[in-house]
């Protein structure tokens, strides 16, 4: 009753003081609806698959351009003139190297013992009983020769 004797106060009349109460207390706000989103990959359990597949294929198809692109880029891109001589200095020094092992080997006397090693690769020898045995182990495998001695 305070509220429409201070309604009356201001100049409203006690029938407006409870319409405008009505007003206020009957007005509800904007009601919101939930928002529901559909997860339409296969990934999260969607049913749509479709659209992750091309998603996919679009992917795929950029990886394969990349690549391309790589390979191309990569083929035009001149080789170094000065490689075949490194190349064929480094054939030749290998050659030597390789020949005097092998001579070191074979020179072997009875009852003579060794082991070479170079990089990952191991060259053990053994020469008794007039056998010469070489075992060469590198990171592919290992390779057993048993040779008479002194040929």
């Amino acid at each position: 009753m305070n509220s429409s004797i201070e309604l009356f106060r201001r100049g409203l009349a006690p029938g407006a003081g409870a319409a405008v109460l009505m007003l206020a207390l009957g007005a509800r706000p904007a009601a919101a609806t939930d928002l529901h989103y559909t997860l339409m990959s296969p990934n999260f359990g969607g049913t749509n698959a479709t659209a992750f597949q091309m998603a996919q294929f679009t992917q795929s198809l950029i990886a394969a351009k990349l690549a391309a692109d790589a390979a191309a880029m990569k083929a035009a891109t001149p080789p170094d003139p000065n490689q075949p001589f490194v190349n064929a200095i480094v054939s030749q020094l290998n050659g030597i190297v390789a020949q005097s092992v092998a001579q070191r080997i074979a020179n072997s006397q009875n009852g003579q013992a060794g082991t070479i090693r170079s990089g990952s690769v191991t060259i053990s020898y053994a020469n008794s009983d007039g056998q010469l045995s070489v075992t060469i182990i590198s990171p592919s495998g290992s390779t057993t020769l048993t040779v008479p001695a002194g040929m």
